[in-house]
């Protein structure tokens, strides 16, 4: 079609010459081998329009005189020639950006696709392949637009539901034993099993990611009302509680869950801090279980909060004050150690019970302060003490297995110059299990330094032979939770028991919680060795301790004074 459009154009012209023919207008063929050489699509037109253009020429060669027609002929070959050239070098131009035009495309488009994988990449978790956490609020905050969005829509419909946007946090329970028993690899594996059901769960209605290590969020929007969520998340729990094969072995573990249904008003970490705090309680509460965060626990979190930042201002050793509370053997009859207890009154908050504070530091990290402020006061009480009373200090998990924890505890008993003998540490069991290992080697270092070593709230944990037996302890300190109910017979039952295994180990007994006179005669009955509780004495300080001491020394020497 184009090479006849072509020759259409020479046949236009030579019939303007055969018209009126002018030898000058020979030159148009010229113009016309140089238009077909740029203007040609191929080619193959440009060549078959030259050609054409060349004979058509020729035609009129004849018509001119002889010394015109060498000048004409020079000047129509230099035609092909420039058109030829021109053909080939533009033609090959042509080619040459068009091929760079293909591989610039394919370039782009590699490079879109790798693009895209690093995208990918930096969105996964390498592990499992599911979102991380940067996917995670990408998630989030596009989730919440959406709903946001739904909600202005509905307005005008009455009749559509409202969709809500829960948070849900999920943490596996009993990973780390998986890890130390069988292996990271194997916990590896069980990590892609756990995110596999998850994903089967969550399916097309949830974003799953794992934020690291054994943690993994979940943005489910849904109409449900709590009842709801609670059962769907029951219903994953579930799942992730049924038995793994890993390797060929079995492995059981489950998840505990904190549930917030976001308020699109409101920033997100605040709330994922408040999902946060309901795992926590699902934690607390036994583990394998979920818990929606309620306005209970926005109070509690509220109170926490301010009691963990009033200790992170807190100037301890001005404000933390010790109170002891005796310790009695039913031997001698007499009180034979006290024990250290930490009251602290902060100028911002006032006074705030141990049980709070104490919890607070624990779970904020800030213990270990607590415990050298108390080890501290408790060295200096005992270095300045005319006639002291051996005391008991107690030691929390950070602690035990904390190295430099230890070496400031010993440089500290090294300074003030104390008597080992006169300091006993006491531990839990729970804080024990965190790293046996770890806490044992310590309590042997200050053990063999010649503290003594009491196992704290003993009967609420484990309470078995295959740890007991490594520990280098001289007492155990019966919970005073088992003295509730002493006028139980199953009761009498349990403490009999547990003194009985504090004989077989060769270790002291002692019963917390002693509050009444039936409490000290189950105490006596059981065969504790001491006791400790209100009914000998409230936590005091060491002044008021100093004089129950010295009441009592002179009861005792009375009957030897009246003798005489």
């Amino acid at each position: 079609m184009l090479v006849a459009m072509n020759f259409l154009v020479v046949a236009n012209v030579m019939l303007a010459l055969n018209l009126m023919f002018e030898p000058e207008k020979l030159v148009y063929f010229v113009i016309l081998v140089m238009l077909f050489a740029l203007a040609s699509v191929s080619t193959r037109q440009s060549v078959l329009s030259i050609v054409f253009s060349c004979l058509a020429f020729l035609t009129y060669v004849p018509r001119i005189g002889a010394g015109d027609q060498a000048t004409y002929g020079f000047l129509i070959f230099g035609a092909i020639m420039a058109s030829v050239s021109i053909t080939y070098y533009l033609r090959k131009a042509i080619t040459y950006i068009a091929t760079a035009k293909l591989d610039a495309e394919d370039q782009l488009e590699e490079a879109r696709v790798v693009g895209e994988s690093l995208r990918h990449k930096s969105l996964s978790d390498s592990l499992t392949g599911l979102p991380n956490r940067r996917a995670f609020f990408e998630a989030l905050r596009k989730s919440k637009h959406e709903v946001t969005r739904h909600a202005k829509e509905s307005r005008d419909d009455p009749r559509a539901p409202v969709q809500n946007l829960w948070l849900i946090l999920v943490d596996l329970d009993g990973f780390k034993a998986v890890n130390d028993v069988h292996g990271h690899l194997v916990g590896d594996l069980l990590l892609k099993e756990v995110s596999n059901r998850l994903s089967a769960h969550c399916g097309e209605t949830a974003h799953v990611s794992r934020m690291g290590g054994d943690e993994f969020n979940i943005i489910l929007k849904s109409s449900g009302d709590e009842p709801v969520i609670k059962a769907w998340c029951d219903e994953l729990l579930e799942e992730l509680a049924k038995s793994y094969v890993i390797e060929g072995r079995y492995v059981r573990i489950s998840g505990s869950m904190g549930c917030k249904m976001m308020d699109l008003t409101q920033g997100a970490r605040s709330q994922i801090n408040e999902a946060d705090y309901a795992l926590m309680a699902a934690k607390k509460q036994g583990k394998n279980r979920s818990v929606v965060f309620t306005a209970a626990h926005a109070k509690q979190a509220d109170e926490r909060y301010k009691v963990e930042q009033a200790l992170r201002f807190a100037s301890l050793p001005d404000e933390i004050e010790l109170l002891y509370q005796p310790q009695v053997d039913l031997r001698q009859n007499r009180i034979v150690r006290a024990e250290a207890l930490a009251r602290w009154s902060s100028p911002i908050i006032g006074d705030v019970e141990p049980s709070k504070f104490i919890k607070v530091a624990e779970e904020s990290g800030l213990i270990t302060q607590i415990t050298l402020t108390v080890v501290e006061q408790a060295f200096r009480t005992l270095s300045l003490w005319a006639a002291p009373v051996p005391i008991a200090i107690n030691l929390s998990c950070h602690d035990l297995i904390s190295d430099p924890s230890i070496d400031q505890i010993i440089d500290m008993a090294r300074e003030f110059k104390i008597d080992p003998t006169l300091v006993e540490f006491e531990v839990t069991e729970t804080a024990m299990m965190i790293d046996l290992d770890k806490a044992t080697t310590n309590l042997k270092r200050l053990s063999e330094m010649g503290f003594s070593i009491a196992l704290d709230d003993f009967g609420t944990g484990y309470s078995n032979f295959s740890y007991l037996r490594r520990l280098p302890i001289e007492k155990l300190k019966v919970d005073r939770s088992l003295m509730e109910n002493s006028g139980d017979p199953m009761t009498e039952k349990v403490l009999f028991s547990l003194a009985g295994m504090a004989r077989t180990l060769g270790v002291e007994c002692l019963l917390e919680g002693i509050e009444s006179e039936v409490d000290l005669l189950v105490a006596k009955r059981v065969g504790a060795d001491a006791v400790q509780g209100f009914l000998f004495g409230q936590p005091m300080s060491v002044g008021e301790l100093s004089k129950v001491l010295e009441s009592e020394a002179r009861e005792k020497a009375s009957p030897a004074t009246v003798t005489q």
